[in-house]
């Protein structure tokens, strides 16, 4: 294969960093990975691109010093998946097959599927409830390859590893299959030690319904939200059974697989740019908002068997006839079908339009600069416990606007706010972006500078809040670039919690161990050894 005869790679990562490599579209991953490393080629997985934060920093001299240049290597999708027989081995798997084992209550799918068609596909051939518990609020469009690469997580906050079983790796001249601790060389490492061509995963089965709940909260009344999230903490406590089977928790025919949270700011912006229908039920939850005097929405979306109304009903505490501490006179429902399809689309339009935003360059103005927080908590039910945690974000935001007053007039400071607000993994991003106008280079550095060090300030207080409350800081969503983020706002690996350092290790000897050709992308805190 003439891998310099490809077309040039017309993508962009999240900061609108152009990708400076071939593109390859294939279904056959594993020759052409061997392909490619056996002409000296650096290699990068493309996958779905719908979370490249960072997987472009590489400068295109470097690689020219060691490679002929890097291909990018994306798995042929389909617009279905096509069923195999169910005892296909994982090597054999193309990019575009599923095999499902309903005895076992096993499925594996290529690297080019979605989950959203991983699911179609069990719902066929087992059920309509039957479904992989990878609850990425992009499962339409994320790969299932990226998504063990980048062990991305969505508000049920399960990492992929919590129901993969296996992944077939392509690393060299022939693939290799990953199992158990051995996961972990794979998933959340950015394609840094080989690519994914396959994987194999537990599935389950759900509750009926699928529901959504708005409640109108105010961020900075942290003793209410910490009260109400340590309410709904049994409801969020999921139980996984064997394959195949039902899962479970502790609110009974209720399970809640999300607690997000949307700023009041995102949701005007979202509204000058949302279409119908979603623009005037966005519209409806801005004015429940202004009438409960709140600046966010906590979005509570889970599986059901009963109906939204007696949802509700069994979410309330019958003495308070509140959800725990929050009147629910403003709250808004949102029901299977449809409805949850605009409710999606809301609580999902915020982010997307906040990294819209970070990479469009407006006329007469320089490329902005965003950043967004990253840090995910697993908290006991203990509201002093989440007040600390809350407290720092808040601190956060305030330190933020307070900046943007002061830098009115030269840089505009914008900050959204959104994500998770589960128990189970408490990571609420707050995005920030910075603008300014053509020949304001300087004000822009020293603009970062102020931002960075906030965010280094709220990383050290959540540090702190975890270790003195019990809390466990398991990194983020975007895996090992994650845990690097943070020991570097920590001040060093020497200051991160034990299992945080432990995992960092395992991380630094997978990239070491790995060929060069994958790992030339990797931060170099785990391309050199302590």
């Amino acid at each position: 294969m003439d891998f310099s005869g490809l077309p040039r790679a017309e993508l962009t990562d999240d900061g609108g960093k152009p990708l400076e490599a071939q593109l390859c579209v294939t279904a056959h991953i594993a020759q052409t990975v061997a392909e490619a490393l056996r002409q000296n080629w650096a290699v990068m997985a493309a996958g779905g691109l719908t979370s490249a934060i960072g997987s472009y920093d590489y400068k295109a001299e470097d690689v020219a010093d060691r490679f002929k240049g890097v291909v990018a290597i994306r798995p042929k999708g389909a617009l279905a998946a096509e069923r195999v027989a169910a005892d296909t081995p994982l090597d054999q798997i193309l990019t575009h097959q599923v095999a499902i084992a309903a005895d076992q209550g096993l499925v594996s799918a290529g690297a080019g599927l979605t989950f959203t068609q991983v699911n179609a596909a069990l719902a066929e051939a087992v059920g309509p409830t039957s479904r992989i518990l990878v609850d990425l609020t992009s499962i339409a469009s994320a790969y299932v390859g990226g998504v063990v690469a980048t062990g991305g997580m969505g508000p049920l906050r399960l990492l992929p590893s919590a129901s993969l079983e296996a992944v077939c790796l392509a690393d060299g001249e022939s693939t290799r299959i990953v199992e158990g601790e051995a996961l972990g060389t794979v998933e959340g490492m950015q394609g840094w030690t080989g690519m994914v061509t396959a994987a194999r995963f537990r599935f389950y089965d759900v509750p009926a319904s699928e529901f959504g709940l708005v409640l109108p909260v105010q961020g900075s009344d942290v003793d209410t939200v910490a009260g109400l999230l340590a309410y709904l903490h049994a409801w969020t406590r999921i139980t996984l059974p064997a394959p195949g089977g039902r899962i479970t928790g502790e609110g009974g025919d209720t399970v809640l697989n999300g607690i997000e949270l949307v700023s009041k700011d995102s949701l005007e912006a979202f509204i000058a740019h949302a279409e119908e229908p979603a623009r005037s039920k966005a519209e409806g939850l801005l004015q429940s908002c202004e009438y409960a005097g709140a600046d966010m929405l906590a979005c509570l979306t889970g599986w059901s068997e009963l109906s939204i109304d007696d949802v509700l009903m069994s979410l309330l505490d019958p003495e308070t006839e509140t959800i725990g501490g929050v009147m629910i006179d403003f709250g808004v429902g949102f029901s299977s079908g449809a409805e949850m399809e605009t409710f999606r689309a809301i609580r999902e339009g915020a982010p997307d339009l906040a990294r819209t935003r970070a990479r469009v360059v407006q006329p007469g103005k320089l490329k902005p600069w965003s950043t967004s927080t990253d840090i995910n908590i697993i908290m006991p039910a203990d509201s002093s416990a989440l007040v600390a945690v809350l407290e720092a974000y808040a601190d956060y935001r305030g330190a933020i606007r307070a900046l943007g007053r002061e830098l009115a007039g030269s840089i505009e400071v914008e900050l959204s706010a959104y994500g998770h607000l589960s128990p189970m993994g408490i990571d609420p991003h707050h995005r920030v972006t910075l603008f300014a106008p053509e020949g304001g280079e300087a004000a822009l550095a020293a603009a970062r500078l102020a931002v960075a060090a906030n965010k280094r300030t709220l990383i050290h207080d959540l540090l702190f809040a975890a270790e003195r409350h019990g809390a466990t800081i398991t990194g983020g969503e975007k895996g090992a670039p994650s845990l690097v983020e943070i020991a570097r706002a920590a001040g060093g690996e020497g200051r991160l919690a034990p299992a945080l350092k432990a995992r960092l290790r395992k991380a630094r000897a997978a990239v070491m161990a790995a060929p060069a050709n994958f790992s030339f992308r990797a931060p170099k805190e785990l391309r050199t050894e302590d």
